[in-house]
């Protein structure tokens, strides 16, 4: 039993994500389609495949409402997972391939950068035994934790006050943001309890993926200066540990409420923005029309305003906000009107969001 869980969690927290991943990458230039910015671009895609059939399920199936979201969530998941990997073999007979790390790329990688990479690792390594072994709880676990195990044993979505178990009316301020349903969702499909799922393995996870993040902005930041990398990846990591200086900050919430849709928006969903507008910048005239367009990216944009809803309401007008400010300044150095244009139609879905939130509200 344990061995199938530990496979379950494996095939949905690993290789579906990357399997979903592969789609977005196909639209990409090959500097683009590392194993870990496809595992990013998955979950990028994933939590907005989640938003997308979860919101209406809250909105309108008042029983068995979880089971309804888990079937179709599998099923759209499953199906994404198998054309992204089905693309990516095919597209490999034909000369498309992912850029994995080369062996004669290792062996010039100097003693120094090997050496803070490794202290690095070991960083990442403490941080993930902490979140394991040392779990934080705080108020927040009396409400969106409960939310996750209402889901989980009675398949309810947003219509059980988590603090006296009665039924009540659909809870307006919380039932968009879904990570606690994600989170029930995982546990779910591997047989674990919600709550262990919420706080001792949906962290490392989520850690894994704040810094997956953070190593692709740093590769855009440093890309005249790639053996700065491994420095800068210490740095951050020094920064997320020591960065306790209020319950406010983005550490804070990273190592001690991780699981939490507020943590995840701090250093997911706000840093996914600031990636693709790197790459964006970064993406000059290519030889392949639908790369210099930079279609992949504009799509990934669009699916991280959308999946900022699992997190917290909130996180779609400052991502929005955030992608309005960012395409000015981009149009501004192409001098393209066209940028905020397609930035605009990015932004799509967080007005629906925005509009869904007001009239269920009212």
């Amino acid at each position: 039993m344990i061995a199938l869980k530990i496979i379950s969690l494996i095939i949905w927290l690993f290789i579906i994500p990357f399997g979903v991943g592969l789609l977005p990458a196909y639209l990409l230039p090959e500097k683009d389609r590392t194993p870990g910015a496809v595992f990013v671009y998955g979950y990028f895609v994933m939590f907005a495949l989640f938003e997308l059939v979860g919101i209406p399920i809250v909105i309108f199936v008042t029983y068995h409402s979880f089971s309804l979201l888990s079937y179709l969530f599998t099923a759209l998941s499953l199906a994404l997972g198998l054309a992204g990997t089905a693309l990516t073999w095919f597209g490999g007979k034909k000369g498309y391939k992912l850029a994995f790390w080369k062996r004669e790329e290792l062996k010039q990688m100097a003693l120094e950068e090997k050496i803070c990479f490794l202290i690095f690792f070991l960083l990442l390594a403490f941080q993930m035994y902490m979140l394991f072994t040392r779990a934080s709880f705080d108020g927040d676990d009396a409400y969106y934790g409960v939310q996750g195990v209402i889901a989980q044993q009675l398949d309810s979505l947003y219509r059980i006050n988590p603090y006296t178990g009665r039924s009540a009316p659909l809870d307006v301020r919380h039932a968009l943001a879904l990570i606690p349903v994600y989170e029930a969702f995982i546990g779910r499909m591997s047989g674990i309890h919600a709550t262990i799922i919420a706080h001792s393995v949906v962290p490392p996870v989520f850690l894994a993926l704040t810094y997956l993040v953070y190593f692709q902005i740093g590769k855009r930041l440093l890309h005249n200066k790639k053996d700065m990398l491994p420095m800068f990846m210490i740095v951050l990591a020094l920064l997320q540990m020591f960065g306790n200086v209020s319950i406010y900050t983005n550490e804070t919430f990273l190592l001690t409420r991780t699981w939490q849709g507020k943590s995840l928006t701090g250093n997911f969903i706000l840093p996914g923005v600031f990636l693709i507008f790197l790459c964006l910048f970064e993406n000059n005239a290519e030889s392949d029309k639908k790369v210099s367009k930079g279609t992949g990216y504009w799509i990934l944009l669009a699916c991280v305003n959308l999946a900022a809803g699992v997190s917290s309401s909130l996180a779609v007008l400052l991502s929005a906000l955030l992608v309005a400010g960012l395409a000015v300044l981009f149009a501004a150095y192409k001098r393209k009107f066209s940028i905020l244009v397609k930035a605009a139609l990015t932004c799509i879905p967080s007005a629906v969001y925005v509009l869904t939130y007001l009239i269920i509200s009212h």
